[in-house]
């Protein structure tokens, strides 16, 4: 192989002892090289090379650097279109605060100061990983070559009407109100943020956006602790009748039927599912310690009240065990068939298949856990109880979700309680007494 070629020195074309015009390979444009408070600048003067331009350039360099030997020289008032990390530097050294102009800023280039200043000092989690990934796949493609000044509530509103889905079977359809609210969140940060920093006063470009979400139809919609906002489906978390789940059970893949059992059995969603090895089991009961989003783990749940033990029945304990059979040599109790830690969207993807096969009304996963819920009110269980099962810090949940699904199971009371199991609701009552 040849040797790697050098990268081209730039042309030095005006010289003198306190700075340099040069032109670099491959642009038209002069440059201003120079050392200021013991750092190289190397700046586009955004000219073309003309005799001309480099007197202008020259003799503009000469002012600044009186300035500079003066002390009237601010290198953010100077070089507008610097980025803002460049500009952060050099307003640290000059003792002063960053005066650069909204119209001046970019907000492609200070995303990238924030990720670095801001995002990077966070907590690490899966809200981390929302903040990036809307910041990635939303918020940059629409805003990155706009300036603060361009960001108005018009800019806000036109953004809001851009987000639809980009793929799939529902592709071009606007996003949820909840959805999009999320994505506003970090939007939101990154310009307070840059206010603060800049001390501008910009009037907020955010109060109108309660008339500009798009209005939702009389569904519901459940948003699952992985941060997933399933597809609106009217109905989507009325409880399974019995036989529904049933039908699913004989329809999914083989390897996420144990996962939708333990799912109806307890209540648990998968990210906590993910979370458990063979060492949470212990004593008779399912201790829920961890729970892992996005490939990212974390010790406590969304609460404190997700760190929770539950009792193991005959019932979940004949799943566990087909858990433990297969485990292999991995730490994780319950994976995808390749090994990797549970996914809501991977289990999202076996549940639709068993559906249609079944010819099932469409519903989302997590009616499972709404399921639970309502199965365990249908045959007995004391709300306090149900409460602490299901990792809530108040029966407000209960009575008003899914207190509601209660009515209309009574004729499968009898198979549920065979399915839960007898010792389901007598391990409580032990447990209460």
């Amino acid at each position: 192989m040849g040797k790697k070629k050098k990268a081209e020195k730039p042309t030095s074309i005006l010289d003198w002892g306190d700075g340099n015009i040069v032109k670099k390979s491959g642009s038209e444009r002069l440059y201003y090289d120079f050392m200021y408070l013991g750092e190289r600048v190397e700046i586009s003067t955004g000219l073309k090379d003309t005799p001309e331009n480099r007197r202008k350039a020259l003799s503009w360099l000469f002012c600044q650097r009186e300035k500079m030997k003066s002390g009237e020289f601010k290198f953010s008032e100077a070089f507008p279109q610097a980025s803002p990390k460049k500009k952060a530097l050099f307003a640290a050294k000059e003792g002063g605060a960053v005066t650069s102009k909204p119209q001046h800023v970019r907000f492609g280039d200070y995303v990238e100061v924030w990720y670095q200043e801001v995002w990077s000092h966070c907590d690490s989690g899966s809200k981390k990983i929302d903040q990036k990934s809307a910041i990635d796949h939303w918020i940059t493609p629409f805003f990155g070559n706009k300036t603060f000044f361009e960001i108005n509530t018009n800019t806000v509103g036109d953004f809001i009407r851009t987000m639809k889905q980009k793929d799939g079977k529902n592709k071009g359809k606007q996003l949820s109100r909840k959805r999009i609210a999320n994505v506003l969140l970090p939007l939101r940060a990154i310009w307070k943020d840059a206010c603060e920093k800049f001390r501008w006063e910009l009037p907020d470009p955010f109060r109108k956006v309660p008339a500009q979400m798009p209005k939702e139809e009389a569904v519901d919609e459940c948003v699952d602790d992985d941060g997933n906002v399933p597809e609106k489906v009217v109905g989507a978390r009325d409880p399974l009748r019995f036989n529904d789940f049933m039908a699913y059970l004989e329809q999914i893949d083989p390897w996420y039927r144990p996962v939708a059992e333990l799912w109806m059995l307890t209540g648990l969603i998968p990210s906590e599912m993910a979370g458990i090895t063979p060492f949470h089991i212990k004593d008779g009961y399912l201790y829920i310690r961890r729970s892992i989003s996005r490939g990212v783990e974390r010790k406590q749940g969304k609460t404190k009240y997700r760190r929770r033990e539950i009792r193991i029945t005959a019932a979940i304990r004949k799943v566990l065990d087909i858990f433990i059979a297969r485990l292999g040599d991995g730490r994780r109790l319950i994976t995808l068939k390749g090994g990797q830690p549970l996914t809501s969207t991977e289990f999202n993807h076996a549940w639709v298949r068993a559906e249609k096969k079944a010819g099932l009304t469409h519903r989302v996963p997590y009616v499972l856990r709404h399921s639970f819920a309502a199965w365990s009110l249908t045959i007995g269980i004391d709300p306090n109880r149900l409460v602490s099962l299901m990792g809530h810090g108040s029966k407000q949940m209960v009575y008003e979700v899914y207190g509601n699904y209660v009515e209309g199971l009574e004729k499968d009371r009898e198979k549920i309680l065979d399915y839960f199991g007898r010792d389901f609701v007598e391990a409580e009552l032990k447990k209460a007494a």
